[in-house]
């Protein structure tokens, strides 16, 4: 026979069971603390006293998060789920295809220690045109031209647009 704490924790699994929802509620609220604390933490100076203060926005943010973990929580508590994904061009019986996953996180690890070298525009066009290759592109010409364009789109769109200077490497001065 087994022990009554045995019984409970097999039944606590058991109420838990195909509730995975539950993970991510408990990651929002998570977050949510996190942030939360954070913001508690924000000191009031003369720089940043303003009509709102630098705390609204994170307080808002955490609010929501809390929000939302509490009401997925209560929605998968009583009964409700997500149905599984049906998507239109994903094999869902199939495994991850690895070497394509870490052929991605290589190129964006690439990318990052050779930003200040190659520049934002160099390096991001670089990045989506692997990008698009390791995902299965065959239009080598057109996904280049592309990620050129969009690097320098965001380049201009981040410098001119926000003010945000990003590393023009080896443009410095063409840019």
């Amino acid at each position: 026979m087994s022990s009554p704490s045995s019984e409970a924790a097999s039944g606590f699994r058991a109420r838990l069971r195909g509730r995975s929802e539950l993970g991510v509620a408990a990651l929002l609220a998570g977050i949510a603390i996190v942030i939360a604390v954070d913001t508690a933490n924000i000191r009031h100076t003369a720089i940043n006293a303003g009509v709102m203060g630098p705390q609204v926005v994170p307080t808002i943010i955490a609010t929501g998060l809390a929000l939302c973990a509490i009401a997925l929580a209560i929605s998968v508590l009583r009964g409700g789920h997500a149905d599984a994904e049906d998507g239109e061009d994903i094999d869902l019986s199939q495994k991850a295809h690895w070497p394509t996953v870490f052929g991605l996180g290589a190129l964006i690890l690439v990318f990052a220690l050779s930003m200040d070298f190659l520049g934002f525009v160099i390096g991001s066009a670089l990045l989506f045109y692997g990008s698009a290759l390791l995902l299965g592109s065959r239009r080598f010409v057109w996904a280049l031209v592309i990620g050129i364009l969009l690097a320098v789109g965001t380049f201009y769109g981040f410098v001119l647009g926000l003010g945000i200077n990003l590393p023009a490497g080896l443009l410095t001065g063409i840019l």
